[in-house]
């Protein structure tokens, strides 16, 4: 009789050591990776100093060689330990091919992927394949990077300023869709992504890049909004496939649409958000899927881990919270769990939208819930509000057909209010209140809301 329960045990316990098995192999090819990487690039300073490769980088950052400030390196290994971290030059090994002129990012399979201190970087795909091209569904632009670039172009920002001078401001028009994250904005996403002659560029991680620099102090203001507004000239360089351009950023980076609006007057906004109890819950339920972020939330929530580690938490948050957060004093990282990390996510993007819209920026507030009761009726306004030709209404709204975000696993809800803690639901609602905004999982109108 106890044999079917037995086999079932046996079977859960072999499938967790398959699941830690693939887990520790991860890690230690990743460290492997690293390890190879440093001796590549410490291999290279010496060989480049030989050859004059160095010679060349120098006289280009100083600006005395514009025509040859391209440098076009070859990608042979690349590793990121989580698909979703924010992009960096070291996510790849790469080897030396060549010097190009600036122009050379202008062609249509090279893009802007992040961005340092010191460089801007690009990575080259393979021409028959197009960043902004359809076929991608809906994975992030920094995904698409990652995985299909062959080669990686670095410049310094003279270069970089002086190409993206003689771009010039957008000549198509742009909407820019900022969220809190797990609120649908995929779903919108993919609903324009739709409309003929729409190039969507989402989550590119030269904005968060961007954003992360600025708010670390590793950039004076004016740097920061000079190399902003380089950017965006360049993410949207003319391209004969595109009449209109949708950048939708990281919800961390949802700060920089002000900055964004106050450049670029001529940019349409969007701020897109949903009721907090289910994004703080979408952001929970990823925690479930996976082996590497089930032990993250463990080590969050646990207290000797935390206590162990406190820099976890911290780390987690800046991820997440950092760039759009305001200075509040009581609120310290290193002390709260996942919900309350989650829950400062969601209130400082939120926030972040109500001061614009105190400020008298015409960014258009949307909540999902009052999108999905219609979608027809709420794509016509909006389309409206943007300028897009109503004939491409019918099939933008084949994407509500399609469930996306479930297809991806991101909006899955999996935990309620029921089995959200009463410990951590008051640690949710202290947050809130101190931003100004109402508890978890009631109704909080941003001032302008779009009614549809």
């Amino acid at each position: 009789m106890d044999q079917p329960g037995e086999n079932n045990h046996l079977e859960n316990i072999s499938k967790t050591m398959y699941m830690f098995r693939d887990y520790m192999l991860h890690v230690m090819g990743f460290l492997f990776f690293r390890f190879t990487r440093s001796l590549v690039v410490t291999f290279q300073k010496f060989t480049w100093a030989i050859t004059g490769v160095l010679r060349i980088r120098r006289d280009a950052k100083r600006g005395l060689n514009f025509k040859q400030s391209a440098h076009v390196t070859e990608i042979y290994w690349r590793r990121k330990f989580l698909p979703m971290l924010v992009a960096d030059p070291s996510n790849f090994i790469t080897l030396h091919k060549g010097f190009k002129h600036p122009s050379y990012v202008l062609k249509p399979h090279i893009s802007l992927y992040c961005m340092t201190r010191e460089e801007a970087v690009f990575v080259e795909t393979p021409e028959e394949i197009s960043i902004i091209t359809k076929s991608h569904k809906n994975l992030p632009l920094y995904q698409i990077q990652f995985e299909k670039a062959v080669r990686v172009i670095t410049m310094p920002l003279a270069s970089f300023h002086k190409i993206a001078s003689d771009v010039g401001n957008p000549r198509i028009p742009v909407i820019w869709l900022s969220s809190t994250g797990h609120c649908g904005s995929t779903l919108l996403s993919n609903m324009f992504r739709r409309v003929p002659g729409m190039a969507l560029f989402a989550e590119p991680d030269v904005i968060t890049t961007l954003g992360f620099l600025w708010k670390n102090k590793s950039l004076q203001q004016g740097e920061y909004e000079q190399l902003l507004a380089s950017a965006v000239r360049l993410l949207c360089k003319p391209d004969d496939q595109a009449g209109i351009v949708c950048v939708k950023t990281r919800p961390c980076a949802t700060r920089l649409m002000e900055d964004i609006m106050r450049m670029f007057p001529k940019i349409r906004t969007i701020f897109m958000y949903r009721n907090s109890m289910k994004t703080v819950s979408s952001y929970l339920a990823l925690h479930q899927m996976d082996p590497a972020p089930h032990a993250m939330r463990f080590i969050m929530d646990n207290n000797v881990m935390s206590t162990i580690l406190p820099f976890f938490r911290t780390i987690v948050y800046d991820n997440y919270a950092k760039v759009n957060e305001k200075e509040i004093a009581s609120l310290k990282p290193s002390k709260i769990s996942s919900v309350g990390i989650y829950t400062a996510a969601w209130a400082a993007a939120v926030a972040r939208c109500n001061d614009c819209r105190e400020k008298g920026y015409p960014v258009l507030p949307i909540i999902f819930e009052d999108l999905m009761k219609d979608p027809r009726q709420s794509c016509a306004v909006l389309f409206g509000l943007l300028d897009i030709r109503k004939e491409y209404l019918t099939m933008a709204l084949e994407a509500f057909k399609v469930d996306v975000q479930r297809g991806t696993k991101l909006l899955v809800i999996t935990e309620t209010k029921r089995t959200i803690s009463q410990e951590h639901r008051a640690e949710a609602n202290a947050i809130l209140k101190k931003y100004g905004l109402p508890k978890l999982g009631e109704r909080y109108e941003v001032t302008g809301l779009v009614k549809f």
